[in-house]
């Protein structure tokens, strides 16, 4: 299990998602509030991240927006590009979400 998710292991099953790209693999999750999900640290904190503890910025992004949007590694995480907003948090389209 991904160091962000010890908090919260108790919200996380083993369930894989079928058809992910094998570099994917390590970094899939299927979390009870987030549905099938690729941890990944977003790209407007990547900075801040990389001189703090890039495990604090990773969060649960939907499966479907990581494959759609794209993604890179960093460091051994997932960035992903997404819109942020300090009062909601991520902000990613519902039709990405899977549960």
């Amino acid at each position: 299990m991904r160091e962000s998710l010890k908090d919260i292991k108790h919200m996380v099953k083993n369930i894989k998602y079928k058809e992910l790209p094998s570099e994917l693999e390590p970094y899939n999750y299927y979390v009870l509030d987030s549905g099938h999900c690729i941890m990944s640290v977003l790209q407007v904190h990547l900075e801040e991240a990389k001189e703090s503890n890039m495990d604090d910025y990773e969060i649960p992004l939907p499966v479907r927006y990581v494959l759609d949007k794209g993604y890179k590694f960093v460091e051994g995480y997932v960035v992903v590009e997404a819109e942020y907003s300090s009062d909601f948090g991520v902000v990613v389209d519902e039709k990405y979400y899977e549960y």
